[in-house]
């Protein structure tokens, strides 16, 4: 799997060859079709490792159900995107193949992409209502639209990451404004005397 998500992210998936994988790989490329039928299904894999390795580096555990407040909510979400953006460092490659070839290939890849951003959607928004509930979240939000509305928040600077190189100072930027807005967006509002 790691040969093929190597050849995927550096060729792209039209110009991935079997052959480049298996020689990758070290092995024949009669064993590659032994275990997969076609270049499509290795790509399933390799869209389901790379995404993988971006949720390895989110690590949800330590970004939903531990902040206290949200002020620690925040400080979580910068330590995740800080993650993200050493995976970016380490494999620039991956967030090409996840967010533009994959969904390009096919309408079932698009389908499964819109899918994985309404399971991330539904775990912020689940934050979002537990902080509703513990009262450090204000609670005049909706969760659920606010869950998808984070996640679009993070978009631009995603593509930014796409198009060009990186630049340290943009991507602290592009992250201080987000929290910034989400922090005025989320704070509970103090009642007037």
């Amino acid at each position: 799997m790691e040969a093929a998500y190597e050849v995927f992210t550096a060729a792209g998936y039209e110009a991935a060859a079997i052959s480049a994988v298996a020689t990758r790989a070290g092995v024949g490329q009669g064993t590659i079709y032994r275990y997969f039928g076609s270049k499509r299904e290795i790509l399933d894999h390799v869209i389901d490792f790379g995404v993988d390795k971006v949720m390895d580096s989110v690590r949800p555990d330590e970004l939903f159900g531990t902040a206290a407040s949200l002020d620690e909510l925040l400080e979580t979400v910068r330590a995740a995107v800080g993650r993200v953006y050493d995976l970016l460092e380490r494999e620039p490659r991956v967030l090409r193949l996840i967010l533009v070839e994959a969904g390009a290939i096919d309408p079932e890849l698009a389908q499964r992409l819109l899918g994985l951003e309404a399971v991330l959607a539904s775990l912020v928004a689940g934050e979002l209502a537990r902080g509703v509930d513990a009262g450090w979240i204000r609670a005049d939000i909706d969760p659920e639209v606010t869950g998808h509305a984070v996640l679009t928040l993070v978009g631009p600077a995603l593509m930014r990451e796409l198009h060009g190189t990186p630049d340290p100072r943009a991507r602290e930027r592009s992250t201080a404004t987000v929290l910034r807005l989400l922090g005025k967006a989320l704070r509970v509002r103090k009642a007037a005397s």
